[in-house]
């Protein structure tokens, strides 16, 4: 991969974006996508886990097809 991928052990993002509402709760698989300057391109809340990898490629390409 040619991007970084952030991992959120100590459950601040997870709060922070909706993930969870508590720090020991269950956190919901999503997934936010954010370009270089920062700002949030995609948030997605169905994140299926046998697919995700297949539907980031399609997610990119798009991106690439659209600039």
């Amino acid at each position: 991969m040619n991007f970084p991928l952030l991992v959120d052990t100590d459950r601040n993002l997870a709060l922070l974006y909706g993930a969870t509402d508590a720090p020991d709760g269950k956190i919901q698989r999503m997934a936010i996508i954010i370009d270089k300057a920062g700002k949030i391109v995609e948030i997605d809340k169905a994140v299926n886990a046998s697919t995700h990898g297949l539907d980031l490629v399609n997610f990119f390409k798009t991106l690439e097809t659209s600039n």
